[in-house]
């Protein structure tokens, strides 16, 4: 919806809040439900990275000479652990014998504790790269971060070309980059519009208009005059009327002219706006 210009209004009072208030137009709602149903995929794809990693780190935490425990190192790993989509087969090579680990339980416990870290940091930065940036307001860094996530999921697919076999695991990774590049589209239109950053606290509600008050009502004329007296004793004159005293209604919010709601002023972005319809002004 193209913003609907109210010519003539004056920016208002900005005071201090205790809650701030962020503006969130429909296009910021929608770039952060997108980047976060990514994020929720992205963490169900890196679960069998975090059952790989504990399971690593388990078998050598059990073969530990420190620990009371006879084991034997590599494990003996079900077959059905390859079934899991891109991981699976990793944990398998990983684990069997003569061609994978060493069977050392300090190399089994730090590939367990690398893969944690990686899974925990890789997810840390992509939350705080889309989701966390398009709360907090920074939409140009959540803009690059959308695109970068959505190529590095796309390469993978291409080695389809080179294992066939990969193509169903491979398609996987189709279904975050897709509501990436969603997400990238939905912040383009609102770094247009918007700007690249929206500060917190800069719209408060109930706040009324600055400038001089209005002006007082007009007075209100007297009675007519009465028609001259006959000839006569002469009558007490009339005392005049009282003047009329202006009631002052005090500043008052801008209305939307869509919907009729109070509008809020964004002092980043110099505008007024409206949580309902969108719709607002440049003064």
């Amino acid at each position: 919806m193209q913003p609907v210009l109210v010519p003539g209004m004056p920016a208002p009072a900005i005071v201090e809040s205790p809650r701030p208030v962020l503006i969130h137009p429909p296009e910021v709602s929608a770039a952060h439900n997108y980047s976060l149903i990514a994020f929720v995929l992205v963490f169900l794809m890196f679960l069998p990275l975090f059952v790989i990693s504990l399971a690593i780190g388990a078998f050598g935490l059990l073969a530990s000479p420190y620990l009371p425990f006879l084991f034997t190192l590599p494990p003996a790993l079900p077959s059905w652990l390859a079934a899991i989509p891109l991981l699976g087969p990793i944990l398998i090579l990983l684990t069997f014998p003569g061609i994978g680990l060493p069977a050392n339980w300090l190399v089994y416990v730090s590939v367990g504790l690398v893969g944690l870290l990686f899974g925990f940091v890789f997810l840390l930065l992509v939350w705080l790269g889309t989701v966390r940036a398009i709360t907090k307001g920074r939409y140009a860094q959540a803009h690059g971060t959308t695109l970068l996530l959505a190529i590095l999921f796309i390469i993978p697919v291409f080695a389809i070309v080179a294992a066939p076999s990969t193509f169903y695991p491979a398609v996987f990774l189709l279904l975050p980059a897709f509501f990436w590049l969603m997400s990238y589209g939905s912040l383009g239109e609102v770094i247009a519009k918007y700007g690249p950053v929206a500060v917190l606290g800069e719209a408060v509600p109930g706040v009324g208009l600055a400038g001089p008050p209005p002006p007082p009502p007009p007075m209100m004329a007297g009675p007519p005059m009465a028609p001259p007296p006959m000839p006569g004793p002469m009558a007490p004159p009339l005392p005049p009327p009282a003047p009329e005293v202006p009631v002052s209604t005090g500043p008052r919010m801008p209305q939307c002219p869509t919907c009729g709601r109070d509008l809020y002023y964004s002092a980043n972005h110099k505008r007024w706006y409206c949580q309902t319809c969108d719709a607002g002004g440049r003064p």
